[in-house]
């Protein structure tokens, strides 16, 4: 039996970036992925900051290096579909605050094949159509038994996605709190910039609704609680959004998926083993993004196993290295998480719109310290939100610490 350097379990961006970090240093890896086809079954609003597609590695690439010329030029085999310079936050009926960060929508099932063929002309091997049963010990590793035989590998990373099936396996504690995402892709560009929609007036169960843009389609979707029925919602929705004449046959494509909300689990390494992405809870909870930070993750498991693998050293201690790695970066800050309990659990539907009513016509995500002054001079005028200052700097805090990272 082929002992493998690592061994990935999951084939999405997280999967992909780890293996791409590890191949490049000429070590043996092997990919894992449940599904028949990369990129399928598709999961995802398909929205990514600019910043973070130009800056992070393993990024996929298409002909050329990836830069603004390609940004501008949006050549018609690119996974870019649409370049957008706004943002914008609606809080109920009361206020629109807004956003200058240069995002990208994506065609999502290009961008994860596109990866892939990175990945494996490094050499990368990927056992598509495979479900993983167990993982056991062994002396010098872990032995992975899946439906299409065992493989053994010194060092397992986990980027099995929200199922965390794999922390669970490894005997650590996967997120706790999920909430699920429901998305149309309706024919037609019906937005200029990337709408989101905070309104628990008039949806109770919903976390907050997005419209994005497409080169020519429109991706519309709501999070919503798990105990909801998300379709209802999401019909809802494109009824107060005014799209009233839509009908079962206009819809292109219907989207779905359970996406982390805990924040980043407590430990996500374990001897000879760590957990990357939605696997590791590693989504931002304000906006439930996930493919930069899913995409950076990956890389730093990646290079904790080259580390380890140079050094001969798989042990609890070494495998720690990957979770300091991650510690320093502001997707990790738990004001994030923190933000996420104020706005989704504490707050009212008048406490949302007199937030929004605050911030309307601001840059929500570049506050500076005379707005935050600002911010208090207003809660002065309302005694019943004065109480409830200190939530509403923590939220524009989150979303502040989100700007890269959220999309």
């Amino acid at each position: 039996m082929i002992v493998y350097d690592v061994l990935i379990i999951g084939g999405g961006p997280t999967g992909l970036s780890a293996a791409t970090t590890i191949a490049k240093k000429g070590l043996t890896t092997l990919i894992i992925e449940e599904h028949p086809i990369i990129g399928h079954p598709l999961a995802c609003g398909e929205g990514i900051s600019a910043n973070k597609l130009l800056s992070l590695k393993n990024m996929p690439k298409i002909d050329t290096q990836l830069d603004d010329e390609i940004l501008r030029l949006q050549q018609r085999e690119s996974f870019i579909e649409r370049v957008i310079n706004a943002q914008r936050f609606f809080f109920g009926k009361q206020g629109v605050a807004t956003a200058k960060l240069q995002t990208v929508t994506i065609n999502r099932p290009l961008f994860d094949q596109l990866m892939a063929k990175q990945a494996q002309d490094l050499g990368v091997e990927v056992h598509l159509g495979t479900q993983v049963i167990s993982i056991n010990r062994k002396e010098g590793g872990l032995t992975v038994n899946t439906t299409n035989g065992s493989h053994e590998a010194k060092i397992v990373i986990g980027c099995d996605g929200p199922s965390a099936h794999s922390v669970k396996m490894m005997g650590l504690q996967p997120p706790t709190e999920y909430v699920q995402g429901v998305e149309y892709k309706i024919p037609g560009v019906l937005t200029d910039a990337l709408d989101f929609y905070f309104d628990f007036q008039q949806f109770k169960d919903m976390h907050y609704g997005w419209v994005f843009p497409k080169k020519n389609h429109t991706n519309i979707g709501v999070v919503v609680n798990l105990a909801s029925k998300p379709i209802k919602v999401l019909n809802q929705f494109l009824r107060h959004l005014g799209f009233n004449n839509y009908h079962e046959k206009d819809i292109l494509a219907k989207i779905a998926g359970i996406i982390p909300a805990s924040g980043p689990i407590r430990k996500n390494y374990c001897e000879h083993y760590m957990a990357a992405g939605d696997a590791a809870g590693l989504t931002n909870t304000i906006f439930y993004g996930g493919i930069a930070i899913g995409i950076h993750s990956g890389m730093l498991a990646g290079q904790t196993a080259v580390e380890a693998l140079e050094n001969d050293q798989f042990d609890d201690q070494k495998m720690s290295e990957y979770q300091e790695k991650l510690r320093i970066f502001p997707y990790m800050d738990p004001i994030i998480q923190h933000a996420h309990e104020i706005l989704y659990n504490k707050f009212s539907a008048k406490d949302i719109e007199t937030f929004g009513s605050w911030v309307d016509g601001w840059d929500i995500t570049t506050l500076n310290s005379f707005q935050k002054f600002r911010l208090f001079l207003k809660a002065l005028r309302s005694p019943s939100m004065l109480k409830k200052f200190g939530d509403a700097r923590i939220i524009a805090h989150g979303f502040s610490k989100s700007r890269d990272w959220g999309f």
